[in-house]
C-alpha cells in the first residue's frame, strides 16, 4: 500500500554541513553519487533545512506537478538570496494566482515581439566591441548582455547614462549575492538568516540608518546596492501609476498599468519583488544557460558546422532577422539538450503542506520535495546514451514529457518566464554564431559550481573574433 512508511527515504549518512559542503562543491556529481547509492528516491539533510527527499522517478515526479495547491507551502526555504517577500515564489494560494494572471501577458504571446529587436541590437553591439582574437570570460561576456537585455526590456531604460546608473548597483548587488560564499553561508547559518541579514541591511540603507563604518560590512554593501534598485523601481512603477506610461512597451510599464478582474492593480510592493525576480532569472539564469551551451557546441565541429549551416540556411548572407529566431530548429535543439545535461537548477523544491504520501512514504508537513532534473534528465533508462551532447533528440518533434524532462520546473508553478528566456535565448545564441567566430579555450568538460540559486560552469573562456564590420 503506497505511502505506509512514516520514515523518509534513505539517503547519505554523513553530517548535514558535511552534505552541504560537498554538494556545494559538486552539486552535479553528488546527486549522481548519492541516487547511484540509494535509488531514485532519497533524502539529503542539509543545516538549518528541513530535510529534501530528492525523486528522480518520472511517475513520482508526476505526482508531484499534479499537487494541488492547497498541497503546497510557497517557502523560501533552501533560497537564500534576498528576492523579497512578495515575488510569486513565496505566494500561495489566492495571492499567487491573481499575481501571476497579472504577470503572464508581458511574458508571453505577441508581447514577445517587441523585444527581438533590442536582444538582437544589445547582442550585436556586444560582439562590435571585441577585437580580432580576443579572448573573453563567456559568462561574463553573456551576463553583460542579458543584464542590458533586463535592464531595457523588463525596466525600459533606454538612456545610456540613466542605463549606467541603474546598472551599477544591479551589478553590485548580484555580485555580492550570486557567489558560492551565499551559498555556504545558508547551508551553515540557516537560508533564513542569510535572507534576513540581506533584507535588513538593504532597509537600513533605504532608511539612511547605515552608520560610515557599518557601510564597509560586506552585507552593507551588498544591501546598499540592493536599495538602490529598489528605490529606482519604486519611482518608476509610481510615476507610471501616476503619469501615464506613453509609448512605453517595457514589462514595468505594462506591470504598472496592468488591472485584474475587479479593476485592482498589482500593489507596489508586489510588483517590485516580482520585477527584481525576473532580473534574477533573465540575467543569471540565462547567462549561465547560454555558456553551458557554449561549453558543450564549441568543442564540437560537427555541430558547430551544422549550427551555421542552419543559420545560413535561414539568413543567407544577411544579418539575422531576430522575429525569426524561431526557424532555427538545431540551434533551439542545442539550447534543449544544454539544460538536459546541465540544468542550471539542479532540482525545482517543492514544500509539503501537510503529511504527503510519495510512493512507499509518507511524508511530513514541511518536507522538501525535490524533483531533481539534473539525475532524471541522465538516467539510461530513459535516455539513449544519457552522457553524450545530442541535439538531434530534441528534433523529432515529439514533445519530451515533463517528468522526465523539466528545466523549467512544472504543473501550477512552472517558471513563468520560461518563454521569455527561450526566446532570448535563441536570438542572443543565432545573433552570437552569426556574429563572430569561436574557438574554445580549452575543451574539456567543465567544472560546475553553485552561484547562489543556480549551478554555473567554472572558467569558460573563447577566442573571439567579430565576423560583421
Amino acid at each position: 500500500m503506497p505511502g505506509v512508511r512514516t520514515e523518509l527515504p534513505p539517503g547519505p549518512s554523513e553530517s548535514p554541513l558535511l552534505q552541504a559542503i560537498r554538494f556545494g562543491r559538486d552539486p552535479y556529481g553528488y546527486l549522481e553519487r548519492a541516487a547511484a547509492a540509494h535509488g531514485p528516491v532519497f533524502t539529503l539533510r542539509l543545516p538549518g533545512d528541513p530535510p529534501r527527499v530528492v525523486v528522480c522517478e518520472p511517475a513520482l515526479i508526476r505526482q508531484i506537478f499534479a499537487m494541488k495547491q492547497d498541497e503546497i507551502l510557497a517557502s523560501p526555504e533552501g533560497i537564500p538570496v534576498n528576492l523579497g517577500k512578495h515575488t510569486l515564489l513565496f505566494l500561495d494560494g489566492e495571492p499567487h494566482r491573481r499575481d501571476r494572471a497579472l504577470l503572464t501577458p508581458p511574458l508571453h504571446g505577441a508581447r514577445l515581439d517587441g523585444y527581438a529587436a533590442t536582444m538582437h541590437e544589445v547582442t550585436r553591439a556586444a560582439i562590435a566591441t571585441l577585437r580580432p582574437g580576443a579572448r573573453v570570460d563567456l559568462h561574463r561576456f553573456l551576463q553583460d548582455i542579458t543584464l542590458e537585455i533586463i535592464v531595457r526590456c523588463v525596466f525600459g531604460v533606454r538612456d545610456p547614462a540613466q542605463r549606467a546608473r541603474i546598472e551599477g548597483p544591479v551589478v553590485r548587488w548580484l555580485e555580492g549575492t550570486f557567489v558560492p560564499a551565499t551559498f555556504f553561508a545558508g547551508m551553515v547559518m540557516g537560508w533564513g538568516r542569510v535572507r534576513d541579514l540581506l533584507d535588513r541591511a538593504a532597509e537600513r540603507a533605504l532608511q539612511g540608518r547605515t552608520g560610515a563604518l557599518a557601510r564597509r560590512l560586506p552585507w552593507n554593501r551588498v544591501g546598499a546596492a540592493k536599495a538602490e534598485v529598489l528605490a529606482y523601481l519604486r519611482a518608476d512603477l509610481e510615476h507610471c501609476r501616476t503619469h501615464g506610461i506613453g509609448e512605453r512597451t517595457d514589462i514595468l510599464a505594462m506591470l504598472a498599468e496592468a488591472r485584474d478582474e475587479d479593476g485592482e492593480p498589482m500593489a507596489i510592493d508586489h510588483a517590485i519583488d516580482e520585477l527584481v525576480t525576473m532580473l534574477v532569472g533573465g540575467h543569471e539564469t540565462t547567462a549561465n544557460t547560454l555558456t553551458w551551451t557554449l561549453s558543450h557546441i564549441l568543442p564540437r565541429p560537427d555541430v558547430m558546422a551544422a549550427l551555421h549551416d542552419e543559420l545560413h540556411r535561414v539568413f543567407g548572407d544577411g544579418g539575422v532577422d531576430p522575429r525569426r529566431c524561431g526557424e532555427l530548429p538545431y540551434l533551439e535543439a542545442c539550447l534543449k539538450e544544454s539544460m538536459r545535461m546541465t540544468p542550471i537548477a539542479p532540482a525545482v523544491p517543492r514544500v509539503v503542506a501537510r503529511d504527503y504520501p510519495l510512493g512507499d512514504w509518507t511524508l511530513p508537513a514541511g518536507t522538501i520535495l525535490f524533483p531533481c532534473t539534473y539525475v532524471t534528465h541522465r538516467r539510461a533508462d530513459l535516455w539513449s546514451e544519457p552522457n553524450a551532447f545530442r541535439p538531434e533528440r530534441f528534433l523529432d518533434g515529439d514533445k519530451v514529457s515533463t517528468d522526465r524532462y523539466f528545466p523549467f520546473g512544472g504543473g501550477r508553478r512552472t517558471c513563468i518566464g520560461m518563454a521569455f528566456a527561450r526566446f532570448e535565448m535563441r536570438i542572443v545564441l543565432a545573433t552570437l554564431l552569426h556574429g563572430a567566430r569561436l574557438r574554445a579555450v580549452d575543451t574539456a568538460p567543465k567544472r560546475a559550481i553553485i552561484r547562489g540559486l543556480t549551478v554555473a560552469p567554472v572558467e569558460m573562456s573563447a577566442d573571439f573574433s567579430p565576423r560583421m564590420g
